[in-house]
């Protein structure tokens, strides 16, 4: 390993980078090219985006009483998966209330501009405003969602007055 601190102060391997790969300048003893120094000074400095999948936030799970309670969990397109493992988009295992499977799915569907609420493939209950589900329920702004122990607030970012409308093309679920 060849360990190099590029002009930003950022420590990277060169042997496997070229340039570093948080900000994308050179270390700070690489001889400087020819050209603008006012517009490489600008460059080095400008840190260049990180190109990350999205995750198409759609809306928010947020703990209003439980274990948990302060937390906020983020809702993404398609299918969100509750339960207590790792397994599942949200994992609820310091609630011992709480299927170690699936116990309840968040659904978005674009198509719709709709969220339901679905029991998942566990035995025990979830309830949506003191209500079982046991099909499909649809969601609204500020309804409580309850799994085990915790109760959570439903805060929607996507419906009637905004989508992922122009990207829908290119979505990744």
């Amino acid at each position: 390993m060849n360990l190099k601190r590029c002009v930003n102060g950022h420590y990277y391997d060169s042997d496997k980078y070229g340039e570093c790969p948080r900000c994308g300048s050179r270390d700070a003893s690489s001889p400087k090219t020819v050209g603008n120094p006012k517009k490489m000074e600008e460059t080095a400095k400008t840190p260049q985006p990180v190109s990350q999948p999205k995750k198409w936030l759609v809306g928010w799970l947020v703990c209003i009483k439980g274990q948990l309670e302060g937390n906020i969990y983020e809702l993404k397109k398609g299918r969100t998966t509750i339960g207590g493992t790792d397994g599942q988009d949200i994992n609820l295992a310091v609630d011992a209330q709480v299927a170690r499977s699936c116990q309840a799915v968040i659904e978005y569907d674009p198509e719709t501009k709709r969220f339901l609420a679905s029991a998942g493939n566990s035995r025990e209950l979830s309830y949506v405003n003191g209500e079982m589900v046991l099909f499909d329920l649809e969601l609204h702004n500020r309804d409580i969602l309850q799994v085990g122990e915790e109760s959570f607030l439903f805060i929607p970012l996507c419906g009637e007055d905004f989508a992922w409308e122009a990207e829908e093309g290119s979505q990744e679920s």
